[in-house]
């Protein structure tokens, strides 16, 4: 009996074709016959059966094998083996057991020198071959596989007979062969070399060189790499006359099954390094040998192998990264260096069992005796390795499981393994992350691909392109091949179709390379929730975020959600980006992978499934930016809500993410920016502008001036866009509240102003109070006092009504100060210090510091330093443990003004210059003029009058700028003080009657003090 599976299944009985086999029973006999002598388990057999197997698979597959043992003649050993099926067979008894076993005959030939037996046993070998591996049968899953490692062992074979025909000068014969081959398979490197080299030797010089040519433009275009350098070695001795010998090197004992190192191959040093290091034990265990009566090497005992993981994205480089190493270390493993791609990516890994047989044939086991099942043949694999001497490569691992059977047993061998997985169930195996490619070596891997002239030319778009490609080696390799394809492009004409994001994945294709292949590997692995995740997380815009986004895109609990997440991380579809200053994880997408996931959910998900989940991840940030807002203001407090629905986390994922809401809001800073854009693009008015309000003061705490000016400046839009009159009021009264900051006074009461009228159109009393109180303070600040006061006393109702105990300190410290300024401390300390006892009812410690503070300058102001030096360093201390900048530098100006006092004008002079430095840090001119007017203080008192003018100067500029006509007031009757104490009495008169006009017009206390200098110099 005899079997054929090279070409259409076939089985002989006596010479004769005596068996008709078709359908399901054909595809169970060609999966058989590929893996002859091997169990081949039913899920193999039944993903080869079916694309999407039915319910009834398992009985179907039983009903084919009872018709197939029918079928065959008696004596056919067609075994059930646990859950699989075991087709044994004799030696010759099927064509690929007897196409192996003449092959490695004829390999051993030629190592010997007998070329012409050689020739003539890869001639019999090669006729074997009817067709293509099952021919006319259709096969599926991992069997396709299969069928290509079978095509793949003849074309080696055609080209190990390529070189023996060439020993035997058959240069005709081997050009025709090698054409024929070339046609089907191009890119084969090995078979362009034989075919320049047979060329060569034939005597067309023109034609080798002509042949050299068109193996690089084939490399350039499909793969974008440049040819080996045992082809540039050939060319260049063609060029120069030369030709290798005409008889082959003999070939290095043991056997090499690495894939041809990159030849530009760039950068990756240290990990090199790394690698290099790990296998060095087995290196110096398999070469160090010492002279009888040696001293032995001190090396480090071990009876391990060594074992190194490359793990990373996809695309990365960690096949190209593992090659290159295993070349490196080639010589070190004389025994042989075995590879095999392992496809753990794909939804059908390479079973072990079927690795294990590949393995042991390339160790020259026969086919006829590799034994079935797993267990046995792992015995047998590490009996062939032991006190060996290999490098063992395994490309896309899925998992430990599939790896434990193919690790070597003893310390001579090492292995090197790359995977998508971090895979840290590996005993003792030292594992190397590797991360996107540094921009200084994409950019040298560029100039490789396109040629360092053209890199030169166009530096900024070559920058550019390396930005867009994210750091990752397949893209920018893609996107070198391009240019190399097309030298008439520009640079720039690339960088401008990868700028568009929506199809820079399109881009990003070439030949059979593309970006998105390998990430639709990682995609199709996960299981059907994950794979849902990675779709939704792509709608987001936040660079990075935390597992609570995840619980709200699917609407599940966050546990749930966070298992999903690392099931991402895992395939490194995600990436972890750090930690908060919670101790939070965060991640992050590349934005290579985050386009291919927002193609994915467009593709799977409806545009109410899109909506709906992106409406519940921009409501979670609505609810833990509340909740961040409350635990800062102490309540629900100085600030207007809407009707927006609200998806919130677990009470616990809550409290653990916004306990500390300045830590908060220092993580999600950039997210929410993002969140209300997101929300205005959807229309949800409602919920645009109650995110921004919420994180004001948040912002305004940490003085994330950009993002409150970004989240309002949006969210006014999306209002006025959707006629929502009370957002529209809200997010003006918050705009006002900045330029209030930034010392823009104008600004801020025109949008009072528009916000005022807008609140009352809304008839919301308590919006309408918000605005009055800041209205009140814009006024406060400019002085005019009896104005602020009058719109204290109406916000007053509107915010008891509310129950808003927040803007209640607010009002009562406003309305303490204001006294203060006039010089009527007894009537500012009840309001200050009723102020402080509600806010420390209330947990506002930034209200409670603030009113603190003006308790401070009233004690400084009656003289009592000590009293006020205690307010201010205990303000101080809060708002440094906070992270208030404003606060701090408020509170450390207070202490400097003490200390001056105190006349310690040393500790003056660095409290003053903390202070400088925090204001000149968030850009507040007013509280900079305020530190300034202490300095000049400062310089008058150490008699350094012209820098004491030159500092007062620069208040009032900066108090007229603002204005600030208090302050201006103050800083011209200090100027005149200064004035006086340097002899220039003029000019000292001069500068109070101007300090005089400005305190009148502002009721300030400080006019009659002015009053009475200007008349007794006068007199």
């Amino acid at each position: 009996m005899f079997f054929g599976i090279l070409g259409p299944v076939c089985v002989r009985l006596d010479g004769r074709q005596s068996i008709e086999l078709s359908g399901k029973p054909s595809v169970v006999l060609a999966s058989l016959l590929l893996n002859v002598n091997t169990t081949v388990s039913r899920d193999r057999l039944i993903a080869a059966l079916w694309e999407n197997a039915p319910h009834s698979a398992v009985s179907n597959l039983q009903t084919y094998v009872a018709r197939l043992r029918k079928a065959l003649p008696a004596g056919t050993r067609l075994l059930t083996k646990g859950s699989g099926y075991l087709l044994q067979a004799g030696a010759d008894e099927v064509d690929l057991l007897i196409f192996d076993q003449e092959v490695r005959q004829a390999r051993l030939e030629a190592e010997r020198g007998e070329a012409g037996a050689a020739a003539e046993r890869f001639e019999r070998a090669l006729a074997l071959w009817r067709g293509q591996p099952a021919e006319g049968t259709p096969l599926g899953g991992d069997l396709l596989a299969r069928v290509a490692e079978v095509e793949e062992r003849r074309t080696e074979t055609l080209l190990d007979y390529a070189e023996v025909k060439l020993v035997l000068g058959a240069h005709k014969e081997i050009i025709d062969d090698l054409h024929h081959l070339l046609a089907e398979q191009p890119l084969r490197e090995k078979a362009w070399y034989l075919l320049m080299l047979a060329h060569a030797r034939a005597g067309q010089r023109d034609k080798a060189l002509d042949t050299y040519r068109r193996a690089r433009d084939v490399l350039v275009e499909e793969l974008g790499v440049e040819p080996s350098k045992d082809l540039q070695d050939l060319q260049s001795m063609i060029l120069g006359g030369g030709l290798p010998p005409v008889a082959p090197e003999p070939r290095a004992r043991g056997i090499c099954q690495l894939p041809p190192d990159i030849a530009d191959f760039v950068g990756r040093q240290g990990e090199l390094a790394t690698a290099l290091e790990t296998l060095g034990p087995a290196r110096q265990r398999a070469t160090t040998s010492e002279p009888a009566g040696a001293e032995p090497a001190r090396i480090p005992p071990t009876l391990t192998v060594p074992l190194c993981v490359i793990s990373g994205q996809g695309g990365v480089g960690k096949t190209a990264l593992a090659i290159h190493i295993a070349h490196h270390a080639r010589h070190d493993f004389p025994d042989g260096q075995l590879y095999i791609n392992l496809r753990g990516g794909e939804n059908r890994p390479t079973d072990p069992e079927e690795a294990l047989g590949r393995f042991l044939r390339a160790l020259e086991v026969d086919s006829a005796t590799v034994p079935a099942g797993l267990d046995q043949r792992a015995e047998l694999y590490r009996g062939k390795l032991a006190n060996g001497r290999y490098l063992v490569v395994l490309d896309d691992a899925a998992d430990e499981g599939q790896l434990y059977p193919l690790l070597p047993g003893t310390p001579g061998c090492a292995v090197l393994i790359t995977s998508r997985h971090r895979l840290t169930g590996l005993p003792a195996a030292r594992m190397i992350d590797l991360p996107m490619m540094p921009s200084g070596e994409a950019l040298e891997l560029l100039r490789h691909l396109i040629g360092a002239d053209r890199a030169a030319e166009a530096s900024g778009d070559a920058d550019t392109l390396v930005q867009l490609c994210g750091g990752l080696p397949l893209a920018v390799r893609i996107a070198g091949a391009k240019l190399a394809a097309r030298p008439h492009w520009g640079l720039d004409q690339l960088v401008t179709r990868l700028s568009d994001t929506r199809s820079r994945l399109r881009q990003l294709s070439h030949g059979s390379q593309a970006v998105r292949a390998s990430l639709a590997v990682g995609y199709q692995g996960l299981t059907s929730p994950a794979r849902r995740l990675f779709r939704l997380l792509g709608l987001l815009e936040a660079q990075d975020f935390a597992a609570w986004t995840a619980a709200a895109l699917l609407d599940m609990p966050h546990a749930e959600a966070e298992d999903l997440i690392e099931q991402l991380v895992d395939v490194r579809l995600l990436d972890v980006a750090g930690h908060d200053p919670s101790g939070q994880a965060r991640f992050r997408f590349h934005d290579l992978t985050r386009a291919y996931a927002r193609e994915c959910a467009e593709a799977e998900e409806s545009d109410n499934e899109r909506i709906a989940a992106l409406r519940r991840a921009l409501s979670a940030w609505l609810a833990l930016t509340r909740q961040a807002h409350v635990r800062l203001c102490g309540g629900h407090y100085r600030l207007p809500y809407g009707r927006s629905p609200l998806w919130s986390p677990d009470p616990e994922i809550v409290e653990r993410h916004v306990r500390d809401p300045l830590a908060w809001v220092e993580a999600e800073r950039a997210g929410i920016v993002t969140a209300v854009g997101q929300s205005a693009a959807l229309g949800a008015d409602e919920l645009c502008w109650e995110l921004a309000s919420s994180a004001m003061h948040l912002f305004e705490t940490r003085s994330f001036y950009d993002e409150w000016r970004a989240t309002h400046e949006t969210a006014l839009l999306c209002a006025r866009t959707s006629g929502n009159v009370r957002g529209q009021a809200t997010v003006l009264n918050g705009l006002a509240g900045l330029f209030l900051a930034r010392d823009d006074m104008q600004r801020s009461g025109e949008a009072l102003e528009e916000a005022l009228g807008l609140f009352e159109k809304a008839e919301d009393r308590h919006g309408h109070a918000l605005v009055l109180v800041n209205l009140a303070e814009l006024h406060r600040l400019e002085g005019r006092y009896a104005q602020a006061l009058e719109l204290y006393e109406q916000a007053t109702e509107g915010v008891a009504r509310a129950g808003d105990h927040g803007t209640e300190i607010a009002i009562m410290r406003g309305i303490g100060h204001i006294h203060f300024n006039q010089g009527r401390y007894d009537l500012a300390g009840p309001y200050l210090r009723r102020a402080v006892r509600l806010a420390d009812d209330t947990g506002d410690v930034r209200s409670r510091e603030f009113a603190r503070i003006i308790l401070g300058e009233i004690e400084l102001a009656r003289g009592d330093s000590a009293a006020a030096e205690a307010g201010f360093s205990q303000a101080m201390s809060y708002f440094d443990t906070l992270g208030f900048p404003r606060g701090t530098a408020y509170a450390t100006l207070g202490l400097a003004s003490a200390r001056l006092a105190q006349h310690d004008l040393v500790d003056a002079e660095r409290l003053l210059q903390r202070a400088l430095a925090i204001y000149d840090n968030v850009g507040e001119s007013l509280g900079r003029a305020r530190v300034l007017f202490a300095r000049a203080e400062l310089r008058r008192l150490q008699g350094r009058f012209d820098e004491a003018v030159a500092t007062l100067t620069e208040v009032i500029e900066i108090c007229q700028a603002i204005p600030a006509p208090r302050r201006h007031g103050l800083a011209l009757r200090a100027l005149g003080d200064v004035h006086r104490e340097a002899g220039d009495l003029p000019a000292a008169v001069d500068a109070w009657r101007r300090s005089l006009a400005i305190l009148e017009a502002t009721s300030s206390s400080e006019a009659g003090q002015v009053a009475a200098l200007i008349k007794q110099h006068l007199l």
